[in-house]
């Protein structure tokens, strides 16, 4: 059996994906724009993508990879990847888990280790990250990150499982039960995080606003 590093040694051999749509007016966050108009959730999903960014980047991954969709073309998604040194690459697959499951299957064809998150968990922080890579690091082979509407933040793996992505009935509240039930059924062992909010509704936007309140906003020019 091959013998794990130390975690902080992981992160030299792990890569991080993280999955976004371009920001385009209208397309992304939808259920806030009733609330914030195209522009303004528009602009608030920008926000959130720049705070995932600024908190991988002080990480130490050994690649991030930002994994757009429907284009790795949009200017503000160019200037992420110059800004913060990081890779774009294309979503592929018919559906969200053909898409993960890619991703991560392709990082673990070159690294130990593969996390994937989104851009709409402003509340994750530096901690998550390394305390999952600390759990890929002592021979688990997954580690969840929970949301509170009942799917997940982030997913690490130590080697792929498409098992986990096939017929998902993403965007509803029984993934990640449905997930751990997967899990267990194959006899693999996970662990879990913290569980984080995600930020999807009007109400989620007042906590949102109480976190950043005095947190230094990261631009893009």
């Amino acid at each position: 059996m091959k013998k794990r590093k130390d975690w902080r040694e992981n992160m030299n051999d792990a890569v991080l994906c993280i999955f976004t749509k371009a920001p385009i007016p209208g397309q992304v966050k939808t259920r806030l724009i009733p609330t914030l108009g195209k522009e303004g959730a528009c602009k608030l999903y920008e926000e959130l993508i720049l705070n995932t960014l600024r908190l991988s980047s002080v990480l130490g991954f050994a690649e991030v990879r930002l994994y757009c969709t429907p284009t790795t073309t949009h200017p503000f998604l160019k200037t992420c990847a110059d800004k913060f040194d990081i890779q774009l690459h294309l979503q592929e697959g018919d559906d969200l888990g053909a898409r993960m499951d890619k991703a991560l299957s392709d990082s673990l064809d070159k690294f130990d280790n593969a996390l994937v998150i989104g851009c709409d968990c402003p509340w994750m922080q530096k901690r998550d990250l390394e305390q999952a890579l600390a759990v890929l690091s002592v021979e688990k082979r997954v580690v969840l990150g929970p949301a509170t509407d009942g799917g997940y933040y982030l997913l690490g793996l130590s080697s792929s499982m498409p098992f986990l992505f096939e017929d998902m009935p993403w965007g509803q509240a029984s993934v990640l039960r449905e997930t751990k039930e997967r899990l267990r059924s194959a006899g693999v062992n996970w662990s879990e995080l913290d569980e984080r909010r995600d930020l999807d509704r009007p109400e989620d936007i007042i906590e949102y606003r109480k976190l950043t309140a005095s947190t230094k906003k990261v631009t893009v020019r």
